[in-house]
């Protein structure tokens, strides 16, 4: 295993895909019907005003404020250069694009990454109990509790979590409501799939020959826990990363709308509503290099639990 190469080549996969979902994003935004403008315009209508001249005046103003007054190629190739350049422009309310971008990923991730390590401890935890105690009452009930987290829709226990503090005095509380709630969500949301797969992968390793030689040695259960988990941890690392990437991308969204987080979720769905393109293409940028990152983590973590598998 070569981690230069590793990086090399995700760097380069990084850079195609980037081209294809940022293009693809620009002409979905540059080549469909704009319902902001058809608003504005509408509502010129509304109050009367039905000069061809005047409707045709709304339209220039209106891509001129966007930059979309220019050739279509001519603008696709100016967002593309700065994409790379991390120049990304300014928002339509003024802001630059790349510290907006950046601040709003922090915040997310202020929920984010706690709620990841305790999803991933927990589940983790109780799946491998659960595969190797199969017949244990404790192991039973985590494993109904994680499956009803799983079933649940995560719009549903955000809802719960939070109509359940309106009435405390702790309501108002930034940490509660910017911080516990949503790492609590956030966990929620990925608890049910890691417990779920932990314990699938580990059951297959549960009653292996070394397992056997490893109890006939004498060994505690947390040891005989940690050779299966070492065995189980490839197939389980693919899971984690897609689940934590599905996480970003959706659960987000539903987070910070319902706690009023403004964080990258929340900045997005703006950008989309408002049709903001220069902050769409920067979120879509910071999506993309997640799934860069995240893939060459797993690959380096892949060969550091069996050298064996060839991931050049």
């Amino acid at each position: 295993m070569n981690p230069l190469r590793i990086l090399a080549k995700r760097a380069l996969m990084g850079v195609a895909t980037a081209w294809v979902v940022l293009t693809a994003v620009f002409g979905l935004f540059t080549l469909t019907q704009d319902w902001v403008l058809q608003g504005q315009i509408g509502a010129a209508r509304f109050a009367g005003e039905n000069d061809p001249e005047v409707l045709a005046e709304i339209r220039a103003e209106y891509f001129a404020a966007r930059g979309l007054d220019r050739p279509l190629t001519e603008v696709y190739a100016d967002y593309l250069g700065r994409m790379v350049t991390l120049e990304w422009g300014t928002s339509l309310g003024g802001d630059a694009v790349f510290p907006l971008v950046t601040d709003a990923v922090v915040r997310t991730a202020t929920y984010v990454l706690p709620a990841l390590v305790i999803a991933v401890a927990v589940g983790v935890g109780v799946g491998t109990y659960a595969a190797l105690n199969p017949d244990g009452r404790l192991a039973s009930g985590g494993i109904g509790a994680a499956y009803l987290l799983f079933a649940l829709p995560n719009f549903w226990i955000g809802g719960l979590l939070y109509s359940r503090t309106l009435g405390d005095s702790t309501a108002a509380s930034p940490l509660l409501y910017d911080h516990l709630l949503p790492i609590a969500f956030a966990a929620a949301t990925l608890l049910g799939g890691y417990v779920s797969y932990s314990r699938a992968h580990s059951r297959e390793y549960a009653s292996a020959d070394f397992v056997s030689l490893v109890r006939a040695k004498g060994a505690s259960d947390r040891r005989v826990a940690a050779h299966v988990l070492r065995n189980a941890a490839i197939p389980f690392f693919s899971m984690l990363f897609t689940e934590a990437l599905g996480l970003l991308v959706l659960a987000t969204f539903v987070i910070e709308v319902l706690f009023g987080i403004e964080g990258f979720g929340l900045l997005l769905l703006d950008a989309v509503e408002n049709r903001d393109l220069p902050v769409l293409l920067g979120g879509t940028v910071v999506i993309i290099w997640v799934g860069v990152i995240g893939n060459v983590v797993q690959d380096l973590a892949y060969g550091y639990l069996d050298p064996r598998v060839d991931i050049g």
